[in-house]
């Protein structure tokens, strides 16, 4: 019941796994992290621009 051997070696081996993994899904993972913050910042302006209190023109111009 002493060998920690077995644990480390399969902690090891679940991290190695595991880093891998998403190691591969880096590339998409920014890529949809970059399209929905330009979605994001699109409405956003959108939004702003559609507002029908505020003098839109004023705004960017200051």
């Amino acid at each position: 019941m002493n060998n920690t051997g077995v644990i480390d070696r399969f902690l090891d081996v679940f991290t190695r796994y595991i880093d891998s993994g998403f190691g591969l899904l880096g590339g998409d993972v920014q890529f949809l992290t970059a399209t929905l913050i330009a979605i994001d910042i699109t409405l956003a302006g959108l939004f702003w621009a559609m507002a029908a209190d505020e003098d839109v023109i004023a705004r960017l111009i200051k």
